[in-house]
């Protein structure tokens, strides 16, 4: 019996050893097949995953214009008027009257552009590219000579006839997307009398060609190896001029990669392979300030970036989390989805900001601050039965005694905290918030000053 059951034991110590061996080999192969080809391409993962994020951040804004085409009313050179309070949208901004256009020209057709003269309250209309780099913000601190009235939007290079009086304003490509925003300001009434002065006023029928068809997809479902697809990316990169510095070297890289993908169904897993388990990671932890950016206390500011620039990562992240990010001479923003202990926050715990009486953000800025609650991974607000999705400077707050302030985050109101003082975050999910500082002071955009702290308390 004892033999018998020592010859048992031999025979499955063997066959594991043959399992174990033949999945090592099968390992062994992948792994070196995966080297061979991406010997073949000539490219390392990393120039993969770079290439993959360079030409995301493009893709997003094109999914965009497909989004914002297909809604009723909505067209190139018109105007779409935001209902007040309106949060239907990626990363919202409450605390405005919005407005927002995709402008279309051609070598020999502007668009005029009319803003109403606004004193008193905060406004901006900020002019983007095809990639959603900001070209312009239109206010009385950029064009102090000229802070209202006609603005000629022409294609750069072109010599059309432009109204008299009128101030051109160049763009790179034939689109652009604006985003108008004037100040609520606890004025409602002002505010929409002023949103809808803003006019567009066409002046010719420029050639326009539609939004470029592709694979339409969502934060949560990304695209990953298609964006390679070879006719596809070719219009893609064609389709607008991109101001990043080394754009050819990353277009190169980006068409090297559509060949070899095109070749076969294993080139095209590995790239694929290579997107889902570290390109996805990357952004990821991009956009959570894993990677870079001044991160403090849970936050992670956008203080440095006054334009994207060269960052071709930080543009990538801005597209994914919050379109049309806005300078940070602008607004400053501090996305939050941690504590300061480096945990997710999460809508079964409770949360507090605490500002002393120096901190308060409205000490910080020329303008305003607010803080928004949205949800992950879509960046939308939070439904609530307050319908509450955001706390800002003209919110009737309760301060300390000391004249400090408290802000709750929690599912259900913590008790002893104020009502006027509570944000309500989603029960059982993680969230994140965005707190921003309009139009911040010097000590804000170096870093001297910082928001406090997300608090986790019992």
């Amino acid at each position: 019996m004892n033999i018998f059951k020592m010859t048992l034991t031999l025979i499955f110590f063997l066959l594991m050893t043959l399992v174990i061996s033949s999945c090592s080999n099968e390992k062994d192969d992948s792994s070196s097949k995966k080297v061979e080809l991406i010997k073949e391409l000539g490219l390392s993962e990393k120039e993969v995953i770079d290439s993959w994020v360079y030409t995301l951040a493009r893709y997003l804004v094109i999914r965009q214009e497909h989004i914002d085409l297909a809604e009723e009313g909505v067209d190139y050179n018109v105007i779409k008027y935001n209902e007040l309070g309106k949060a239907e949208f990626v990363n919202p901004n409450l605390d405005v009257a919005y407005l927002e256009a995709w402008f279309a020209v051609d070598e020999n057709t502007p668009v005029i552009l009319e803003i109403p003269q606004i004193t008193g309250r905060y406004y901006t209309a900020q002019i983007v590219d095809e990639w959603a780099e900001i070209l312009h913000n239109i206010n009385e601190r950029n064009f102090p000579d000229h802070p209202y009235g006609q603005y000629a939007i022409c294609l750069k290079g072109s010599n059309p006839k432009i109204p008299e009086g009128a101030l051109r304003i160049d763009i790179p490509s034939k689109k652009a997307k604006m985003l108008a925003r004037v100040e609520r300001q606890g004025d409602d009434e002002g505010a929409l009398v002023l949103q809808k002065s803003f006019k567009i006023v066409k002046i010719g029928e420029p050639q326009i060609e539609p939004a470029i068809k592709i694979p339409m997809f969502t934060n949560k479902e990304l695209i990953t190896v298609d964006v390679f697809e070879k006719p596809m990316v070719e219009k893609v990169l064609k389709s607008a001029p991109d101001a990043v510095s080394n754009a050819a070297d990353y277009q190169k890289k980006v068409m090297t990669i559509a060949e070899y993908v095109g070749k076969n169904d294993d080139n095209r897993a590995i790239i694929n392979g290579i997107i889902k388990k570290k390109g996805i990671q990357l952004l990821l932890a991009m956009v959570m300030g894993e990677v870079r950016g001044d991160a403090r206390g849970g936050w992670i500011s956008t203080r440095q970036w006054l334009k994207f620039g060269d960052d071709v990562e930080f543009r990538c992240s801005s597209n994914y989390a919050g379109l049309w990010w806005n300078s940070s001479a602008e607004s400053v923003y501090y996305m939050g989805s941690k504590d300061k202990d480096g945990n997710p926050v999460n809508g079964n715990n409770v949360y507090v900001i605490h500002y002393k009486p120096e901190d308060l953000p409205m000490n910080h800025v020329d303008s305003y601050w607010s803080l928004t609650m949205l949800s992950l991974p879509d960046y939308r607000v939070v439904p609530n039965e307050l319908e509450r999705y955001n706390l800002n400077n003209v919110s009737e707050l309760t301060y300390e005694e000391d004249g400090s302030l408290k802000l709750y985050i929690a599912s259900e109101l913590p008790e002893g905290a104020p009502e006027s003082n509570w944000l309500p975050s989603p029960k059982g999910k993680n969230f994140v918030m965005n707190h921003r500082l309009y139009v911040p002071k010097k000590e804000v955009l170096s870093g001297e000053y910082y928001v406090p702290p997300i608090q986790k308390i019992e």
